[in-house]
Parts: structure tokens; C-alpha cells; sequence
């Protein structure tokens, strides 16, 4: 523990709520302090028990019993006790007290506390057996700074469970600081080590952990760096046009002068836009980088001034956050694309100037480019093979054993959920199954039931009222969300459900967590129109089929559209999945196809399927290359 004067800043120990010395300080998950009164007065203004944290606005699920059985910080309140204790103010004589006398202490006794008047530092205090050997001091040496170090190594934490005894072990097998009595009554042959111990072990846990976010706050602040230098280019390529058009008008007539203006408003709204996206991803960046800084101060100040005893009472808090942060994903975010500068240039014709995008400003495809499609060329073309081998005898591994249904079924959608188990959509039965290579069938029934998607904690299931079920992976429903435009499928290895609600907003559930983001385009207003189809590919990236552009959207993490991918005049885009090289598989119902493409937007192939599943509604590929189709009358595996 390091030295205590070296370490305590009254901004450490202040609550961030009402700006004074923390009263009871409880800790969120997020590892923020505050009053316990000042939780209480803020979440008490609510019906719910789920509450944003008011620095970083992360939620946290209040207790039932309210902000008194959250997480104490035992380092800041002994912290604040010892800090209170050491102030050079005049305190009354404990022993002197107790007979109502009020006279003014002047020495302290280290082993029990007590404040002592000079008589009964002298004579009192010690003329006893339990407290002849007790040691007494000055005040004024304790207010000089002489015995802080000691005053604050010898501070506990109390046991609730045990009356008069501390904190002063700490058992492995439950994971919990521990008192004597709790050793002999409840934790009886558990692993208990003393807090030193302890402690190194825990230390050395996290190192891993810590390091990684570490380097991921290295990551947020160069990505930062990247924005604010993209910035000043841009606003340094603005004030190059600006100059350049000026002196190309001074000479001009009035006609050209009007072109200009008109120019130059255009100029600058693109200019605006692209302004805009820079800004918004530098205040998301800072956004980022700040719950990452404050993670990181928190472990170091607490590791720094917290007791062995006071740091593993926070244990499991710090590793779960530690934990969480080192597992967000941080690419997109951090992703910076330079924004180049438009150009203005004189033309013949009517209105004198144009706007013209510079040429750095368009994507080229370089030989490393070119590898990358050669080799999703190949991973697309094992998968043709597999669809190819189908074609000469359809493969059902997966049969039901439970097929007697009212009406004939109709198959419109198909996810894999694990590579032994598909999950099925009968809409015509209104049903929802899974069925295992073994014939093993369970069934729920869902209203109106059109697509499914198989996640990491089981499937969810859109209706054609835009209802979106979410059941578990024994098709218990756990949560019904409502307004959902299109379901957008994803593998079964991911921790989230993505939909898209309206034509301009993508929503992203990770646990109980929602995240909206807004698609948009910088360069023009027309954007989704009628989106049926959607897929979450293995790098976050969106793509959603438009039946009425007739094209895919490729959609990064951020909303930007990335791209367009027209499928012509004569077909729709249908449904879509991709293999793990991130190939892109649309059907085409009309036509009866596949079409395989990059994620750059280059065709690959097409597939015919007019003798194996002709009028294909459903597609979906798993992360061996096994390859489910739906056409509605059927469903076929290749795996």
C-alpha cells in the first residue's frame, strides 16, 4: 500500500453528485462511487429498477432493498474516517466524555483509538492491564504526519455477519474476504489465505486483462488523433478552394458571380456533411475512450491506495468490468476514414463551376485486395460444390419425427443453431422447430411466424405483424419486441439480435442492453426503401436487401452506407447469409439463383438451383460451410 500522503486527492474522495466528502460511498458495476443518500434521491424519482450511472450513463440494476445492499467501498470510507481523524481540529477527550466532562484532547492512543486529555494519557489510559502496553502519542505528531502510515494499516473492514470481528482472511473456494468466526462456522474446510496472498494472485489475474485495455486505450487515442488531424486537412482544404474560386471570379460578369454563389453553397454543405461525420465519430471515440481512461484510474488509485483486505472485497466487481471492457469490440469505432476535400472547377456550359469529388477520394482495389478475393473466390467455391453435390440427391440429415401437422407445411425460413440442430419456420402451421441430426423435434407455436435467426443465447423469430420473439434455446420465450421492419439473421456464435426498426434506424440487443444507430448516406438522401432481408456478417457489417432499389446495402457498424450492390431489373434480392471468408449469398426467388459476391462488391458467381430448390426463401450457411435452403414446399442441408 503506498504512502497515504502521496496518494489521497480531495477529488478521490468527493461524490460526483453533491460535490462534498463521500457519506457511505456505494459502487456501481461500472465501478463509479457516490453518497448513498444521493443514489437513493436518484433513483428513488423512477418507477424502474434500472438506472443510468450519472457519469458515464451506463445501466445498473438497482437491489430490492434499494441503494443500501449495493457495493460498499470500504478503501474511500476508511480513506475518509482516517482523513477526518488526522484534521487539526479540537476533539474532546473520550474517557473525559463518558462523565460528561468536556475537556480538549491532546494525545491518542494508536492501539484502541481513544482520544486523550493530558491527565488520562498519563495516568487514566494505562493504569490498567488490558492497556498498560498500549501506545500513546501526541496529537500533534499524529496531525504532523508522523504515525499516518500506521494509523492507516491498522483500519479493517467490519464482518456483517459477526459482531466485533474483521475482515482478515480470505477464502478461495467462495471468492469472499472472510472474518476468524466465519472460518469456523460457515467456511470450514475451504481455502483460506491471508489478504497478502491473496492478493498477488489477484494481481496477477488481471494483469492480462489490464494490459489489453491498455492497449486498447492506446488504440482510442491515436484514433483520435486521426479525426482531429482529418479535421484540420479539411478545414485547410476548404480555405485552398475557397481561395482558388476567388481568384477565378474576380474577372467574371455577373452571371458568373451568381454561378459561384450557387457553387460555393453546394461546396459547403457537402463540406458540412463530411464535417459532421468527423465530428460525431471524434465525440464517439471520446465517448469511448473515457469509460476506458476512468476503468484505469479506478484500478490504479484503488490499487494504489486500498488495503490487501479493502481491494478483494472488490474483486469480482473489478474483474467483471475489466472483463466486459476487454471484450467490447473497438474496431469500428476506431476505424477513420480520411475525408477528402471536393473541388470546384470552371466548365463551359451554363452554370460556370461544378462540384467534383478528387480522386483520393475513390476506392481503388490494390494487390492485397486482390489476394483477399482470390481466397474468398475459393471459400465461395467450396460452398458451390456443396450446393452442386445437392443437386444430385437432395441431403435431409435433419428429419422430424413429429411431421403430423394440420396442414401441409410451408418452409420460409432456416438458421443453423449448432451443426448438429437447424431451426425451422412452418408459417403455415404457425410453428417454430428445432430438429436435431438424431430426428429429436421441439416445437413452440408462434403467431404469424416468417423468419428466424439462431444467436448465442437461442433464436429469435420475426412475425409478419412486426413482431420480433425472443425465446432461449428450449424455445422458452424470454421477451417480445415490437415495431421490427426486418430481422437481421446472424450467426449462432453471436451475443447479439440485430433488426432494423423503420427505414433509418438499426437496433442492436446485447443482454438487456438496446443500441440504436442511424443509417445514413453523406452523398445522397436516398437511402433504404422496402428492406425484407437482412444479415449480420462476422465483421458487424450490415447487409440488407431493398426489393424496390433491387439492390443490397452494405451497412458499416457506424450506419454509413458503405455501398450498393444492384442485382438488375429482372430479380429481387432475397434472403442472405455469408461464409466465414465474408462472401456474400443473396437469393433470388424469381430466378431461382444464388448469387455470390464480395464484400467489396465483386460478383463471384451465380448459382442455379432450378433442380434442387427452385423459388429459394431462405438461405443460410454455418461456420463449417453447411450450406440450409428453404424454398417453401422443402428444406434441404449440405453439410
Amino acid at each position: 500500500m503506498a504512502s497515504v500522503e502521496s496518494t489521497i486527492t480531495e477529488e478521490f474522495l468527493t461524490c460526483s453528485i453533491c460535490f462534498e466528502i463521500f457519506k457511505d460511498p456505494k459502487t456501481l458495476p461500472c465501478l463509479h462511487s457516490f453518497c448513498k443518500d444521493c443514489i437513493h434521491n436518484l433513483t428513488s424519482k423512477g418507477h424502474s429498477n434500472v438506472h443510468p450511472c450519472p457519469i458515464c450513463r451506463e445501466k445498473f440494476q438497482l437491489p430490492k432493498n434499494g441503494a443500501k445492499d449495493l457495493k460498499t467501498n470500504f478503501c474511500l470510507k476508511n480513506l475518509i474516517e482516517f482523513v477526518t481523524s488526522t484534521k487539526e481540529v479540537k476533539k474532546p477527550c473520550s474517557f473525559c466524555s463518558l462523565k460528561g466532562n468536556n475537556v480538549d484532547a491532546t494525545a491518542r492512543c494508536l492501539t484502541c483509538n481513544d482520544l486523550l486529555c493530558p491527565e488520562c494519557a498519563e495516568h487514566r489510559h494505562r493504569s490498567t492491564t488490558l492497556t498498560l502496553h498500549h501506545q500513546v502519542v501526541f496529537l500533534a505528531e499524529v496531525n504532523a504526519g508522523k504515525y499516518h502510515d500506521e494509523i492507516r494499516s491498522k483500519q479493517q473492514i467490519p464482518c456483517s455477519e459477526h459482531q466485533g470481528e474483521d475482515l482478515r482472511y480470505f477464502c478461495e473456494t467462495c471468492d469472499v474476504p472472510v472474518c476468524r468466526d466465519c472460518i469456523v462456522l460457515s467456511h470450514q474446510n475451504h481455502k483460506c489465505v491471508t489478504p497478502s496472498n491473496a492478493r498477488k494472485q489477484m494481481e496477477e489475474n488481471l494483469k492480462v486483462l489490464l494490459n489489453s485495455l491498455d492497449q486498447k486505450l492506446k488504440t482510442f487515442t491515436n484514433a483520435k488523433e486521426s479525426v482531429v488531424s482529418s479535421l484540420n486537412e479539411l478545414e485547410e482544404g476548404v480555405k485552398d478552394v475557397k481561395q482558388n474560386l476567388e481568384k477565378q471570379t474576380n474577372a467574371i460578369i455577373k452571371n458568373i458571380m451568381d454561378s459561384k454563389r450557387q457553387a460555393e453553397k453546394e461546396f459547403d454543405e457537402r463540406v458540412q456533411s463530411k464535417r459532421e461525420i468527423l465530428q460525431q465519430q471524434e465525440k464517439s471515440i471520446q465517448s469511448e475512450k473515457k469509460l476506458f481512461d476512468e476503468t484505469l484510474m479506478f484500478c490504479s488509485n484503488i490499487f494504489r491506495c486500498g488495503s490487501d483486505i479493502e481491494i478483494l472485497s472488490m474483486k469480482t466487481e473489478i474483474r467483471e468490468r475489466l472483463s466486459n471492457l476487454e471484450s467490447s469490440n473497438i474496431t469500428e469505432t476506431c476505424k477513420v476514414d480520411l475525408k477528402a476535400t471536393p473541388d470546384i472547377q470552371f466548365c463551359n456550359n451554363k452554370r460556370c463551376f461544378e462540384l467534383l469529388t478528387r480522386m483520393n477520394e475513390k476506392r481503388t482495389t490494390n494487390a492485397k485486395e486482390q489476394a483477399v478475393v482470390s481466397q474468398k473466390s475459393e471459400t465461395a467455391d467450396n460452398v458451390t460444390k456443396e450446393l452442386q453435390a445437392s443437386s444430385e440427391g437432395v441431403q435431409m440429415p435433419f428429419f422430424a419425427k413429429d411431421e403430423v401437422v394440420p396442414k401441409k407445411p410451408k418452409y420460409t425460413s432456416v438458421a443453423w443453431v449448432d451443426n448438429d440442430t437447424i431451426a425451422v419456420v412452418d408459417q403455415r402451421n404457425q410453428k417454430l422447430k428445432c430438429i436435431s441430426r438424431k430426428g429429436n423435434v421441439t416445437t413452440t407455436g408462434v403467431a404469424e411466424c416468417l423468419v428466424i435467426s439462431s444467436y448465442k443465447d437461442g433464436l429469435a423469430c420475426k412475425s409478419l405483424k412486426g413482431f420480433l420473439y425472443l425465446f432461449d434455446k428450449s424455445l422458452n420465450l424470454k421477451k417480445i419486441i415490437s415495431e421490427v421492419s426486418t430481422l437481421l439473421t446472424c450467426t449462432s456464435q453471436s451475443s447479439e439480435v440485430c433488426w432494423i426498426s423503420g427505414l433509418t434506424k438499426i437496433c442492436i440487443q446485447r443482454d438487456e442492453d438496446c443500441k440504436e444507430i442511424n443509417i445514413y448516406d453523406p452523398n445522397t438522401t436516398s437511402n433504404l426503401s422496402n428492406p425484407s432481408f437482412g444479415h449480420v456478417l462476422r465483421n458487424g457489417m450490415f447487409a440488407v436487401s431493398d426489393w424496390d432499389k433491387n439492390c443490397v446495402f452494405l451497412i458499416r457498424r457506424t450506419g454509413l452506407i458503405e455501398r450498393r450492390k444492384y442485382c438488375g431489373n429482372d430479380s429481387s434480392p432475397g434472403s442472405i447469409s455469408s461464409d466465414f471468408a465474408l462472401n456474400i449469398y443473396v437469393c433470388d426467388y424469381q430466378r431461382s439463383l444464388v448469387t455470390v459476391f464480395t464484400i467489396g462488391g465483386q460478383t463471384l458467381r451465380s448459382i442455379n438451383l432450378v433442380t434442387v430448390a427452385p423459388n429459394p426463401r431462405s438461405i443460410s450457411i454455418n461456420q463449417r460451410g453447411g450450406i440450409l435452403i428453404a424454398n417453401g414446399e422443402t428444406y434441404l442441408c449440405s453439410d
